[in-house]
């Protein structure tokens, strides 16, 4: 008797996990394609979250396609549409060359969630996720009024240089962001951009050529007036600093503005008093909240206590400047960020 008491547990148990993975959801994921980098970091962080979730039985399978020009991406959607899925997370490269391929997704009536780079004017997605772009932007904008008010008020310029990511709405909001509060302000016309912005498509070799171009064909007197420089990522700080971490030319530079947190960067400037670093916590694990807000879409479930209906999830960021780069060292941001490294 007790030996069938026991089987016919072991059978409700049996039954019952399956009917709880059985429970589960098929993810469709569709990410950049890198192996090194921040986005190579994030694909890492995406594999991991949604082999984490299948081990638990949150999800039953999940589908990952990567692509690093849009064409591959628009195949990798269709291949995982064959395939059944219940939710997708959808990182674009460029929104406007993926809008079509989303809109196939929405059509079908599968949950679909946009990650980090939005599909501008597009309607019909369960939600969208990403760091606070605009916020970062406004954060650097109000650190340098703060940061250069001594010089502001004594009616001086502060002279710039601008490296940008890309075209996409991560590097407009991030520009925007910090221009919205420098052209609030009586000091809009002090701060001097000396040439237009370089687009480096976050690549620490363009952004280190377009240095070395500017300081061999810009005057002396201009290289020297270099107050600041601004960019969007800590890996263009890396190229930058490549040329400029021993330039006695650059006598006035005296900040580099940038938004990641990673570790490398942080070391950088752990060996050189001038210039200072500000940077804007920006984490490749950032990207498992967008499978983790598609699930919850998917299973019709809210997310951090909301409904989702097609809104924008902002995630939030952390100032890293010399006074606080240790508290961000020790907290659980940065320990998340490296924890499958």
């Amino acid at each position: 008797m007790k030996r069938l008491f026991a089987l016919l547990l072991s059978l409700i148990m049996l039954f019952t996990t399956t009917a709880a993975l059985g429970e589960g959801i098929k993810l469709g994921i569709v990410t950049p394609d890198a192996d090194h980098g921040f986005t190579g970091e994030s694909v890492a962080h995406a594999r991991a979250e949604a082999e984490e979730m299948k081990a638990a039985g949150i999800i039953e399978d999940y589908m990952m396609a990567v692509g690093g020009e849009a064409s591959k991406q628009i195949q990798g959607l269709e291949d995982i549409l064959n395939w059944g899925p219940d939710a997708i997370v959808l990182w674009p490269l460029e929104g406007d060359q993926l809008r079509n391929a989303a809109q196939t997704v929405v059509d079908e009536g599968i949950p679909l969630i946009i990650y980090d780079r939005l599909i501008e004017n597009f309607t019909g997605m369960a939600g969208e996720i990403m760091g606070d772009n605009e916020m970062i932007g406004n954060m650097m904008g109000e650190y340098l009024l703060s940061y250069f008010k001594e010089d502001l008020e004594a009616g001086e310029t502060v002279n710039y240089l601008l490296f940008i990511g890309d075209s996409s709405t991560v590097s407009k909001q991030r520009t925007q962001g910090m221009l919205d509060i420098i052209d609030a302000t009586e000091y809009k016309d002090q701060f001097v951009l000396l040439q237009d912005g370089f687009q480096t498509d976050w690549s620490n070799s363009k952004s280190l050529e377009y240095m070395e171009n500017w300081l061999n064909t810009a005057d002396a007197a201009t290289i020297a007036d270099l107050d600041m420089i601004v960019t969007h990522d800590d890996e263009i700080v890396d190229g930058i600093m490549t040329v400029i971490k021993d330039n006695a030319d650059l006598e006035d530079l005296r900040i580099i503005t940038s938004v990641g947190g990673r570790r490398e960067t942080l070391a950088t400037f752990d060996e050189v008093d001038k210039p200072e670093l500000l940077t804007y916590f920006f984490s490749p694990s950032y990207v498992r909240e967008a499978l983790r807000l598609a699930v919850a879409a998917g299973k019709g479930e809210t997310y951090q206590d909301q409904a989702i209906e097609g809104q924008l999830f902002l995630i939030p960021t952390i100032e890293i400047d010399k006074n606080t780069v240790e508290d961000y060292r020790n907290s659980g941001e940065y320990t998340d960020r490296y924890s499958i490294n």
